[in-house]
């Protein structure tokens, strides 16, 4: 199974683990884990320590399925590169468009040009490496504070962990409390990652991209500072780890560009989408994000298209006929055709 198709059945568990009250079952586990690194380094940052250890040993599990996402990601960016031309041509469309059914059929026109040449519209991207690490930093937050898990004072692992990370300190920060200096600097790194993210990609798709540039460090800095300075140290270690992770991947760009200009064929289909002549495929329960798109967008544009056509006047058989024709036509043709028209008169 692919790593997408794992994301809707994690998801499903997840959901579940949440409503279920078992998001919290790797708490005691957890705990275990720190107090055996707090006996064995015999510190008083034993503990920070002991979560940074935790932050490294997931990261490395993942990160095989971390450095496949990133793979792909870069493949997808790489290939809406090489289709920068047409998409630029849609967008001269969309603000040309005079009426709600132009600017459909240019929307559509987008969609058809990503599908046609097998690009995936989120880039690549998906969450499951996200959702994999959720039930983790849940159970972390009731190790680190175990009184938010209801009966936790019925249970020995819970009271010996509480009395244990009371006054627990890494450095000087109190890892039961929130830290404003770890959150800040969580979120410092993950802009920091977010930069070097961008960094080969053409100043189009950065354009695109600059909101997301600095939502996931506001999101990270917030999640840090609203949750303890423990959680924040797992998120500072992960972003640490995902700076030089990134770093890996823009060594590797070369070769990915190489490798998707060798490999990757260009279909120039903007005048045929402009001009409605690609139809979206059939959509059953198989078809992906992209078909569902190409095919909503399709059907709004024809229900659009129709309530024009009943609204406008019909018009002589002679006139409805040529309209009919000119629909057909792509851009390309139907100037060609008008400068014909020109030239006679």
């Amino acid at each position: 199974m692919k790593i997408k198709g794992l994301t809707p059945i994690l998801i499903i568990i997840l959901v579940i683990m949440f409503f279920t009250g078992k998001i919290y079952i790797l708490a005691p586990y957890l705990a275990n884990f720190m107090q055996i690194v707090e006996h064995m380094f015999n510190d008083s940052n034993a503990i920070g320590w002991s979560i940074l250890i935790l932050t490294f040993i997931v990261r490395l599990v993942l990160l095989p399925m971390q450095l496949h996402q990133s793979r792909n990601m870069t493949l997808q960016q790489e290939k809406m590169r090489l289709l920068q031309p047409q998409l630029n041509r849609v967008q001269e469309a969309q603000k040309a468009a005079k009426t709600p059914e132009e600017q459909m059929r240019a929307s559509q026109a987008m969609m058809h040009i990503y599908r046609e040449n097998n690009v995936s519209l989120l880039g690549g991207m998906n969450f499951t490496t996200l959702i994999i690490q959720w039930p983790i930093f849940s159970g972390l937050y009731a190790a680190i504070n175990p009184r938010i898990i209801h009966g936790w004072s019925h249970m020995d692992w819970a009271v010996t962990q509480a009395a244990s990370i009371k006054d627990a300190n890494f450095f000087g920060i109190q890892l039961a409390q929130s830290s404003l200096g770890l959150a800040i600097a969580t979120g410092l790194i993950y802009l920091a990652q977010s930069y070097l993210s961008m960094l080969g990609i053409p100043e189009e798709q950065k354009k695109q991209m600059k909101s997301m540039m600095f939502m996931m460090p506001i999101m990270m800095f917030m999640m840090t500072y609203f949750t303890n300075a423990g959680i924040g140290l797992y998120f500072f270690g992960g972003a640490v780890i995902m700076v030089m992770q990134t770093l890996l991947i823009n060594l590797w760009r070369p070769r990915l560009r190489q490798h998707v200009k060798n490999t990757f064929t260009v279909k120039d289909v903007v005048e045929d989408a402009l001009a409605g002549k690609i139809k979206a495929p059939q959509v059953d329960k198989n078809s992906g994000f992209m078909e569902r798109m190409a095919a909503a967008q399709e059907a709004a544009t024809k229900q659009q298209e129709q309530q024009a056509t009943n609204s406008a006047p019909q018009g002589t058989p002679a006139q409805q006929s040529e309209i009919n024709l000119e629909k057909k036509l792509t851009n390309r043709e139907r100037n060609e055709q008008h400068r014909q028209r020109n030239q006679k008169h």
